[in-house]
Parts: structure tokens; sequence; C-alpha cells
């Protein structure tokens, strides 16, 4: 499973990573001022919203410029394995019951058993189907996810040195820390569960029979 989006899979995501990159900035900025501005509160939260917005474009690059690889390990935490194509057949598909394994293994020969021929016999039988709609789909929601992930980590490393910049008390450091880990959680963990979705639509295509080879869309 390879990880590099297609223009139109880009371009549907990047207004979606823009919000999430633009609401963090605006709730950081607001919160920073709030506790320090007893009077012109709507002047000050203003001006460090605008200070805050620079953030999220040097993060935006960063997800731009990791490699994939590097995306998926911090979503997946470990270093090797990282994609769910790596447990293609040993794992998901043998968990998702709209897979027939005899029908698969008919249509595809030997199940591998090593990670990475797994995730190369995988992303074989994906570039056949990656035009299918669903497979389409749940690629671009695996994509949107991942990079979100890493986005709020770009957020998470950052935010500490807006927060000192601005003088923020304790209190505030506590409620950011604590918002945007819940922000990382939830976001890698929907990466997991749409990377895996993704995987086992593209093997219950190849399990319902031979598909008709589609015009590829990119990697992921």
């Amino acid at each position: 499973m390879n990880a590099s989006a297609g223009p139109s899979l880009k371009a549907r995501n990047l207004k979606w990573l823009t919000l999430l990159a633009v609401a963090d900035a605006v709730l950081l900025g607001a919160l920073a001022s709030i506790p320090t501005a007893p009077g012109g509160v709507v002047a000050l939260v203003m001006e460090r919203i605008a200070w805050s917005s620079l953030a999220p474009l040097a993060v935006l690059l960063l997800v731009n410029v990791l490699p994939h690889d590097i995306k998926s390990m911090l979503v997946y935490w470990k270093p090797r394995g990282v994609l769910p194509g790596c447990e293609a057949f040993t794992k998901h598909a043998r968990q998702d019951i709209r897979i027939d394994m005899a029908a698969l293994a008919r249509h595809v020969g030997v199940f591998p058993s090593a990670g990475a021929e797994q995730n190369a016999l995988w992303y074989r039988l994906y570039k056949q189907v990656s035009a299918e709609p669903d497979v389409v789909d749940a690629h671009r929601h695996f994509l949107l996810y991942r990079d979100m992930a890493v986005l709020t980590l770009g957020v998470i490393v950052l935010a500490p040195l807006a927060l000192a910049w601005f003088r923020a008390p304790a209190t505030v450091w506590l409620g950011t820390a604590a918002f945007l880990i819940v922000q990382f959680l939830l976001t890698a963990i929907s990466a997991r569960w749409s990377g895996i979705r993704f995987v086992c639509n593209v093997l219950a295509i190849h399990a319902a029979g031979s598909p008709v080879p589609a015009v590829p869309t990119g990697g992921a």
C-alpha cells in the first residue's frame, strides 16, 4: 500500500486540512487571549488569532513534504509494517465478512505471509480496481485522516511556542494540550480504520469475481 495521493484526491482533501488548521489556530489564539484581556478582548483575540494563523501554514507545508512512510509511522506508532496492506491477507481480509477467502485465493493464488509481500500483492490488486467508487472513497478518507493526524502533531509541537509567546496561563496550556491530544487520537484511529476499509474494499471486489482493470487514480 503506497501513500501518495493523485491530484484529485489531494484537491478534495486540502480544504478539510486547511479548515482543521484554521480552526486550531482560531482556538489557540482565542484561548491564549481571553484570560489575559480585562478590556479590549475582541481586538486582542483577533490580533493573536492573526499571529496564530501563521503556524498552520507551516504545518500544511510539513504535511505535504513528509514522506508517506513517515506519516504512516506517526499514525500507526511503529517503525515497520505500518500500512494496512502489510496484513491484508493474514488479518484484515479474514475479519471482513464480505470477503470469501477461498474465492479470493482462487483469484489471486497463494497468500503471502511476509508483510512486505502482502503489501506488494495487495497493491497490484489495488491498481486493477483503483477507479472503483468504493475504493476511491476509502482511499480518500484514509489519506484525509492520516494527514489530519500528522497536521495535529505539527500543531502540538508549535502550540507551546505560541502559548509561551502569548504568556498564556497554565490552565490554557493544560486545556490546549488535552484538546490537541484528543484530536490526534481521534484522527489517528480514524485513519487506521479507514486504511483497513481501503484494503478490504479492494480485496472484496477481487473475491467477488475477476474485475475489469481500471485506470489508476494515484497511490496513497
